[in-house]
């Protein structure tokens, strides 16, 4: 058997086989769809995933769902904010597990990248920076703001786990709150939330641990890692590999690799664009490596695993191109 379609274990969770949807903005639309701004998975939301589930995929990582209003990326966005969101979120958690995949949902704030016409507010940030992403000026946020953003993503993991999801992510990538705490482009404080790399990943740890606190003691939790910012003075994957050793010791399961402000393809990136990336995280911890970016064909795939430069495969576009991915690629290998 290949090793992109052995089973995989992380934690007390058992994939099917190696292959992750990972989590990608959908907004669909129609009547009652997310894109009426509800938050809410609409039945064809609900019935989009359980398609690539029944398909055979081994786990899918629904996309980023907002924790508060107020950190909304953009209208259609899915949002588990509040308990009145709890019975349609257990209608897609239920629809992935009984397709036979393992369901994990990625919890976001969009910080310094908000817009007021979404959210409500003037967006804010780890500091003053602009947000390569929009370019609009955010206010830096308070210690208490911090605390606060902090709690709601552990209230928003708590509805997770209680809906019937098996994992969270917490999403520290592609220019939002998380990865803006952790480039120096981006946070600028001069606090204990700033400056060195260990204080910039401060606010990600502590939001970790608040969200341990308050969900199961062998509820998996996962970080999507922003690994490269591609711009000078960012992020570099030697910056994330050390902050992915401390996600391994504050207890995170998964680490899930990608990268990029302004989106997580680089231009002009050949496939498997964040591979080297991963392959440099892969290095510096335990936990199982989940890579993603570029990567559409089986063989590939296959390669990248073989070469002990990542545990899973997230194929994303080419999923949401043809649901039968995997099963072509089974036909391949």
């Amino acid at each position: 058997m290949s090793l992109l379609f052995s089973p995989f274990k992380i934690g007390n969770l058992t994939l099917r086989n190696r292959i992750v949807m990972p989590p990608m903005a959908t907004a669909i639309e129609g009547p009652g769809g997310s894109c009426e701004d509800t938050g809410l998975p609409s039945e064809a939301t609900v019935a989009y995933y359980a398609e690539r589930a029944q398909k055979q995929v081994g786990m899918v990582i629904v996309e980023h769902t907002y924790i508060t209003k107020r950190g909304k990326a953009h209208k259609g966005q899915l949002g588990l904010d509040n308990d009145s969101a709890i019975p349609a979120f257990e209608r897609l958690a239920q629809a992935l597990k009984t397709n036979g995949a393992v369901a994990a949902i990625q919890l976001n704030h969009v910080g310094a990248s908000g817009n007021p016409d979404v959210t409500g507010h003037g967006p804010v940030g780890p500091s003053d920076q602009p947000n390569p992403r929009s370019q609009r000026k955010p206010r830096g946020m308070t210690k208490e703001e911090i605390l606060e953003v902090q709690n709601l993503f552990a209230s928003a993991a708590k509805r997770a786990e209680l809906v019937g999801f098996d994992a969270v992510e917490i999403h520290s990538a592609h220019g939002y709150l998380g990865s803006q705490f952790l480039s120096a482009l981006t946070n600028t404080r001069t606090d204990e939330y700033g400056g060195s790399l260990e204080n910039r990943a401060r606010f990600l740890l502590e939001t970790v641990a608040k969200v341990k606190s308050v969900v199961g003691r062998h509820f998996p939790v996962f970080v999507r890692l922003g690994s490269i910012d591609g711009i000078d003075g960012g992020v570099t994957p030697e910056d994330a590999a050390i902050v992915a050793k401390m996600l391994e010791d504050a207890g995170v399961a998964l680490i899930d690799v990608s990268g990029g402000f302004m989106g997580s393809r680089p231009p002009g990136a050949a496939p498997g664009y964040f591979v080297p990336a991963a392959a440099t995280i892969k290095k510096a911890v335990a936990v199982p490596v989940l890579v993603t970016g570029g990567i559409i064909e089986g063989a590939f795939a296959e390669k990248v695993l073989k070469d002990g430069h990542a545990d899973l495969i997230g194929v994303g576009r080419a999923l949401l191109r043809d649901p039968d991915w995997v099963l072509k690629a089974r036909a391949t290998l």
